[in-house]
Parts: C-alpha cells; sequence; structure tokens
C-alpha cells in the first residue's frame, strides 16, 4: 500500500491572511489542490492518512471519512466550505486519522509491512521521521501542489530516489 501523510492547513490549504495583505482565495487554491491531490492518489493508487491537527473534526465510518457532531465542534464558514470540498474529492481515500503526534504517526506506520511507499506532505519538518526508511518521503508544502510536488513524487515512485525540490536558477 502507497500512502500520504497529509497535512491540511497551511500545507494544502493556505491562509488568506498573508503579508501582502488578506486575500479571499485560499478556497479556490485549496479546491486546485484537492484536483491534483484526486490526480496524484488515483494515478499512484495511494491511501490518504490524515497528519493535520484537522483530525479532531473527523472520524473514520466504513471507510470513509466523516465530520464530527457539528455540536461538538465550532467551525466557521471558510472551514465548513473546506469540508465541503474535503467530502466532494478525498472523502472515501482515507484509511486513517492521526493519534494526535504526527511525528509518532508517521514512525508507527513505517512500521507497518504493508506500507511500500509513504509521501509525508507537510508544513512541519519532517524530514528526519522520514528518513528512518527508503519507503518514505518528505516533500514540504506550503500552498499549493506545484509541478514540482509532482515531479518529486513521480520521481520517488518510480525510482525511489529522493530529491528536493527543482530550481530554475
Amino acid at each position: 500500500m502507497n500512502i500520504i501523510c497529509l497535512d491540511i492547513d497551511d500545507c494544502i490549504f493556505p491562509s488568506n491572511v498573508n503579508y501582502f495583505g488578506r486575500t479571499e482565495d485560499a478556497l479556490e487554491v485549496f479546491k486546485i489542490n484537492l484536483k491534483r491531490l484526486k490526480m496524484i492518489i488515483e494515478k499512484y493508487n495511494f491511501k490518504l492518512f490524515m497528519t493535520s491537527s484537522w483530525y479532531s473534526l473527523y472520524d473514520l465510518k466504513e471507510g470513509s471519512l466523516v465530520l464530527k457532531d457539528r455540536r461538538e465542534i465550532d467551525i466557521d464558514k471558510e472551514v465548513n466550505a473546506a469540508h465541503s470540498l474535503i467530502m466532494h474529492y478525498i472523502r472515501d481515500d482515507f484509511i486513517g486519522l492521526s493519534e494526535g503526534d504526527r511525528k509518532q504517526d508517521i514512525v508507527s506506520l513505517l512500521q507497518m509491512e504493508n506500507i511500500e511507499k509513504m509521501i509525508v506532505l507537510d508544513d512541519w519538518d519532517l524530514s528526519e521521521e522520514c528518513n528512518l526508511s527508503k519507503r518514505s518521503h518528505f516533500i514540504p508544502m506550503f500552498g499549493f501542489v506545484d509541478g514540482n510536488v509532482g515531479f518529486i513524487i513521480d520521481k520517488f515512485m518510480k525510482t525511489g530516489q529522493k530529491v528536493l525540490r527543482r530550481s530554475y536558477y
């Protein structure tokens, strides 16, 4: 089994608050990222494991992601819209949710024998945890699943080679 350990907030769902001012395009970028993520999942037969703190918003039931009882959690409009996008694109692609410590989650997953390859998409530096195995690769993500991410995943899946982001300079 191939797994993507997925962070959501600030990783593939960027903030609307930026150094240059407030934008209103985070949901649009998130939707694009989910479309691209779905393509990656399908191309390389990945399953998702949510390492994001958003794990506390969800449960897994019968192989599908479900939002916990809304009375238990306070969700703002933007997060609710993001949840709808998650349900549309990737709700059935999850195999697990964090236990609350993403570093330990990665270590635990790497101990499972049925994990063939694992990609970790996160805005935290988890490279040390991913270097525990030749089967895992950390890709730093800060808001956009671009062509560099695709190149890195493709290279790792086809050859096992771990490459960093390409530079055009």
